[in-house]
């Protein structure tokens, strides 16, 4: 073969290795906006993770051309808690991956202007589930003339349309689920506009850690199947090896003895992962409060019409790590005055405007993880006007919300 060949046959490699890694996987700033909480004990959000692709040529028996490391973006809904034996979905899935113009440049000194794909592995793992992992390209997506614009960024995203659910998974009877991206396979033909095909292989995996979220499994058994749908996901894209995710988590509460239930709501962007001897925060961290409707018309019936009051307790427990516990209203965050209105749920951004402060969680000695999870919580409530308040309480939620399951590296 000639050096001229060589040098565009490794260049249509270079350039098909973007167009396939984008098709094999396509914050609150301020107070969260009522809009984007989803429904008590829904867990959203949208992961950033690190991944390197083994690139392999089958046509010259299977030998590996480069390692090319880029970031996987993905986003999905699942449960809040999970019941022992539980049946599970993650649902309204999808993914993408954009490329630099350094590598899409390559394009036009091998003529390669289309490709076709195929995405025959594409695993979502379920650690302490079963099954371990599902394979969402099962039956493979076949992609036909993709075009590939030299010099651009190349953002192509899975599926092409929609969303994809993964599942079901069944829980364990105890203990955690853990959702992970495990791998992903996929197969390019080249198409060069002068006429010649190469065909590439590429296996991708992740460098830095693969689990997206931690979900706790507790409670009673035979619960439903869970299975999200209509949650909102309005999501940008997060940093490098971080989330951004809203979680609602469902509280067991008391106001002067009275029992309610309702949802706390707690979003911001949360790294992936956290170094031995550094630390983590939480950046744009913001909170929200649910009164769902069965609890509105309670309250009405006991006589209340408008609310308003402090938190003064909302505790995040952190195993693995210091401080083992942070109270992130402890300054206080006020809670508007809302009139109630028979069967219409309530969502009040906490606080109305601005951020929280989450962190810094340091990993101690010897952790393998830290993980942060939802404590109890408290407030003091005004009914009607009055200048009186009512104290509210809130038990840690049973089985754990977990925010974050961090591996220290």
């Amino acid at each position: 073969m000639s050096q001229t060949r060589l040098r565009r046959r490794v260049a249509a490699i270079l350039t098909g290795v973007t167009t396939l890694l984008a098709l094999t996987l396509t914050g609150t700033a301020t107070a969260l906006p009522a809009r984007d909480v989803p429904d008590i004990g829904v867990d959203t959000g949208r992961f950033s993770l690190p991944i390197n692709c083994a690139i392999t040529l089958p046509d010259f028996g299977g030998v590996k051309v480069l390692d090319l490391g880029t970031t996987v973006d993905v986003q999905g809904a699942v449960a809040a808690q999970l019941g022992p034996g539980q049946e599970f979905w993650l649902t309204q899935g999808s993914g993408s991956i954009t490329f630099p113009e350094a590598l899409t440049a390559l394009a036009g000194v091998a003529g390669i202007d289309k490709a076709d794909a195929t995405i025959s592995a594409l695993n979502i793992g379920a650690a302490n589930a079963t099954p371990a992992r599902i394979n969402v390209a099962d039956p493979p997506a076949e992609i036909k003339d993709i075009p590939i614009q030299a010099g651009q960024p190349l953002k192509v995203g899975l599926p092409l349309e929609g969303t994809f659910d993964v599942g079901p998974f069944t829980a364990p009877d105890s203990g955690t689920v853990t959702l992970q991206f495990v791998d992903a396979v996929a197969h390019v033909a080249l198409k060069s506009a002068v006429g010649f095909t190469l065909n590439v292989e590429a296996n991708c995996t992740p460098t830095a850690g693969n689990a997206l979220l931690t979900i706790a499994v507790g409670g009673p058994a035979g619960q439903p199947p869970s299975k999200i749908t209509g949650a909102p996901m309005n999501y940008s894209v997060p940093p490098a090896e971080s989330l951004i995710g809203i979680i609602n988590a469902p509280y067991h509460c008391t106001l002067g003895g009275q029992p309610l239930d309702v949802g706390i709501a707690v979003g911001g962007t949360i790294p992936l992962a956290v170094k031995a001897g550094g630390s983590l925060s939480f950046t744009d961290a913001s909170g929200a409060l649910t009164i769902p409707p069965a609890t509105v018309n309670a309250l009405l019936d006991a006589g209340v019409h408008t609310v308003s009051g402090r938190v003064t307790t909302q505790n995040l427990v952190v195993e693995g790590g210091t401080p083992a516990v942070q109270n992130v209203a402890a300054d206080g965050i006020d809670i508007p005055e809302t009139t109630l209105v028979r069967d219409q749920k309530v969502v009040l951004s906490l606080p109305a405007n601005g951020t929280l402060t989450a962190g810094p969680f340091k990993p101690v000695a010897g952790a393998d993880s830290v993980r942060i999870s939802l404590g109890d919580a408290a407030a003091d409530f005004r009914i009607n006007g009055s200048t009186q308040t009512i104290r509210a309480t809130c038990a840690t939620p049973s089985p754990q919300v977990i925010l974050v399951d961090n591996p220290v590296t």
